[in-house]
């Protein structure tokens, strides 16, 4: 009987590796090919992230370099030694002009 037994394993194949085997490999280099597909997408984007880091610190460079700038052009002593330059004088005299009449009345 144990005989017999041992001789029906070794006839009876496994229906499910024989029968969908084919299937098995299709579903194995489907998903080979999407994890590629991704792994590239993923890649390329990495790329486009890095590109978009880089431009926004050469722009918060700019930036800096311009904010120091517009602060140095409207320092006071740069603007006074501009008015010198174009024929400005200090004046020691300061004359108050006021009305006679107050513009709001009571």
């Amino acid at each position: 009987m144990l005989k017999q037994t041992n001789k029906n394993i070794k006839n009876h194949s496994f229906p499910i590796l024989g029968k969908n085997l084919s299937l098995i490999v299709v579903a194995v280099v489907f998903l080979a090919f999407v994890q590629l597909v991704i792994a590239h997408n993923l890649a390329s984007l990495g790329g486009k992230v890095r590109l978009a880091e880089t431009t926004a610190q050469i722009k918060e460079r700019q930036n800096k370099l311009l904010r120091e700038e517009i602060g140095e052009m409207g320092s006071l002593s740069r603007i006074s030694s501009l008015a010198q330059e174009m024929g400005f004088v200090r004046t020691t005299q300061v004359l108050h002009l006021t009305s006679q009449v107050p513009f709001a009345l009571k």
